[in-house]
């Protein structure tokens, strides 16, 4: 009886043992399981933390790229650089040039590859850009008018040489009459005007009209901001957007203005003073004023009169005393009903330049161009 319970004393911490190991084995494989997950877990976490480290590396990589190309169009180098948290990006880009019916825009894509701060995780996108001037049609006219222009004051416009076709000059460009036989307007050569002969060797003069005005023309545009600026002029806000310079008065400008200048309201530039220069030239748009250059003033660019939508009152242009404009006076509401004098020499190398001169450029996203790999 005594052996019988020793032995089954035996064999219950036997079975208590098995169990106990049995139970440790279960708790131990559970925890091991448990942290195998959890070590799974955490290196989730990980990749998905260094995949969005290395995917806003990359977007930082694009939006510095785009921001040099607004300061820099004509950077083409790739580059690379370094975030706060160590997190890396590689740019490179392509270009392609696009050549439209007057000028040509350049298609950037621009790729960047971020790496997250440890390494481990690469993410490469990609984005287009449109590099493009803000001057979309150059213009082919030293004075170009829509509505029409009273010539009951004066003017000495010189032609391009080539505005009507090759060796056909254009001086004055227009959808309504030009009457010849009111106040006293002269257009001539180029050649002529620099040797002082504009008056006496003229294309059109006071009670001639020769073919270099081109007047009452059916293919006129019929919005003239957008077929300068590929803006209509009921959107004009968005040229304000880009303007470089926004002012009340022509008071500050001088030989160092460069870029496109937006003024609002009357424009006066004082005797003897020069705005923007050849080399760095200037578009003037002067919204809802009158435009005065006095005794020897001078501007090398374009100069545009622009009435705004709605407004009815009449402005007008003003160049007295020797004043001229280098390259292209613009108008989008009829001038001269107040005797006004316009002085105007196309100069095809100012607005060459203007074509190609970096103050001009301007960079936008184009729409749908984003992907990753």
């Amino acid at each position: 009886m005594i052996k019988s319970l020793s032995s089954m004393r035996r064999q219950r911490g036997a079975l208590i043992l098995v169990s106990s190991v049995l139970l440790l084995t279960i708790v131990t494989s559970a925890t091991l399981y448990t942290g195998r997950v959890k070590t799974l877990e955490h290196r989730i976490l990980l990749n998905q933390q260094n995949h969005r480290l290395a995917f806003s590396a990359a977007e930082a990589g694009v939006m510095r790229a785009l921001g040099r190309l607004s300061r820099e169009p004509q950077w083409t180098a790739d580059t690379n650089g370094n975030l706060d948290n160590n997190a890396q990006f590689q740019i490179t880009q392509s270009r392609q040039d696009i050549d439209r019916e007057s000028s040509t825009v350049t298609l950037v894509t621009l790729t960047s590859s971020g790496s997250s701060p440890d390494g481990q995780a690469n993410v490469t996108i990609s984005e287009q850009a449109l590099i493009y001037s803000i001057l979309a049609n150059p213009p082919d006219a030293p004075l170009i008018v829509a509505g029409g222009m009273n010539v009951s004051g004066s003017f000495e416009v010189t032609a391009n040489p080539n505005g009507g076709g090759t060796g056909v000059p254009l001086s004055i460009w227009t959808d309504s009459l030009v009457d010849m036989n009111n106040g006293s307007g002269t257009t001539c050569g180029l050649q002529e005007f620099q040797d002082g002969n504009c008056s006496t060797d003229p294309y059109s003069e006071k009670g001639f009209k020769n073919l270099d005005i081109v007047d009452e023309d059916p293919d006129f545009p019929d919005d003239l901001m957008e077929y300068l600026f590929n803006v209509p002029e009921d959107q004009w806000t968005q040229l304000l957007a880009e303007a470089d310079l926004v002012v009340s008065s022509c008071a500050g400008l001088d030989a160092n203005t460069t870029g496109l200048v937006w003024v609002n309201g009357d424009c006066s530039i004082n005797s003897n003073t020069q705005v923007g220069s050849s080399d760095d030239p200037v578009i003037l748009i002067v919204t809802d004023g009158d435009i005065t250059m006095n005794g020897g003033a001078s501007l090398y660019g374009i100069l545009f009169s622009f009435r705004k939508p709605g407004v009815t009152a009449d402005f007008e242009i003003d160049m007295a005393g020797g004043a001229y404009t280098y390259g292209s006076v613009a108008s989008n509401h009829p001038v001269g009903n107040s005797s006004g004098t316009y002085n105007a020499v196309y100069d095809a190398d100012v607005l060459a330049t203007i074509d190609q001169h970096d103050a001009f450029k301007r960079v936008a996203r184009v729409p749908g161009s984003w992907r990753d790999f």
